[in-house]
C-alpha cells in the first residue's frame, strides 16, 4: 500500500505542477483564469481522488480497473495541460523575438 500512497501523491504535485505551468504560461492573469484554473484542477483530480477513497474502503486483495483507469486518466490530463503550457511558452517566446 505504500507504493500507491507515493504514485497518488507524486500525481497529484505532478497535476498541481502542471496547472501552475499554465498559468505561469498565460498572459493575462485575471480573476477569472485563477479560478477556471482552480476548477479544472480539482474536476482533474477528483476521479482519482475517489477512487483512492473506494479502494482504502475495499477489503479485497485483487486488481481495481477502475483505480487504474483513474491514474491513466490523471497522468493524460497531466500530460496535455503540461503540453498546452509548453506550446503556450513556445508562442510567447516567438511573439517576443519577432518583436
Amino acid at each position: 500500500m505504500v507504493r500507491l500512497e507515493w504514485e497518488a501523491v507524486l500525481s497529484f504535485v505532478l497535476l498541481i505542477a502542471s496547472y501552475l505551468c499554465l498559468y505561469a504560461a498565460i498572459q493575462k492573469r485575471t480573476n477569472f483564469a485563477r479560478y477556471s484554473m482552480t476548477v479544472l484542477l480539482i474536476a482533474s483530480g477528483a476521479p482519482l481522488a475517489v477512487m483512492l477513497i473506494l479502494e482504502s474502503r475495499r477489503e479485497a486483495l485483487d486488481a481495481n480497473i477502475g483505480l487504474g483507469m483513474a491514474f491513466m486518466l490523471t497522468w493524460l490530463i497531466t500530460a496535455v495541460v503540461f503540453v498546452a503550457a509548453l506550446i503556450t511558452w513556445i508562442v510567447k517566446a516567438r511573439n517576443r523575438v519577432r518583436r
